[in-house]
């Protein structure tokens, strides 16, 4: 029979510290900042101007990432990363599908290797958000 220990002491239900025993407090210098982050100023409430631009950006967001690609593959690339490292990308889910998938038709080959004859970074770029989305591609390029 084995028995499993733990590294947590186990105390009684009925076991009070020691009052005898004196406890040492700590001597901090006073915060810089005073007591200012522990007040809430519960007053404080989104303006009704900006709850009526959240539509009117998603919009205009959404417009940038389903226009014609054309020769905006680069600017249509640093939408969709930028709109995806700002944590919104959930709402575009459909259009950055749509994109990507034309994106990876005009830049593609034969076996899946990128033809692509720009910088590396951007070639990086392509590269990392194809598959990320999951598109088989190659690590050689043309």
């Amino acid at each position: 029979m084995s028995t499993v220990s733990s590294s947590i002491p186990v105390f009684p239900y009925d076991a009070k510290p020691n009052s005898n025993v004196p406890r040492h407090t700590a001597t901090f210098h006073p915060s810089i900042w005073g007591d200012y982050f522990l007040s809430y100023d519960s007053s404080f409430h989104e303006d009704d101007s900006d709850m009526k631009q959240v539509p009117v950006l998603k919009e205009y967001v959404r417009e940038m990432i389903v226009s014609p690609v054309g020769n905006n593959i680069l600017f249509k690339l640093n939408i969709i990363n930028s709109v995806q490292r700002l944590g919104v990308s959930y709402h575009f889910e459909h259009e950055i599908d749509e994109a990507l998938h034309q994106i990876y038709e005009i830049s593609t080959k034969d076996n899946n290797i990128i033809s692509y004859n720009d910088d590396l970074h951007h070639l990086a770029l392509l590269f990392r958000l194809l598959r990320q989305q999951g598109y088989p591609i190659s690590s050689d390029f043309i």
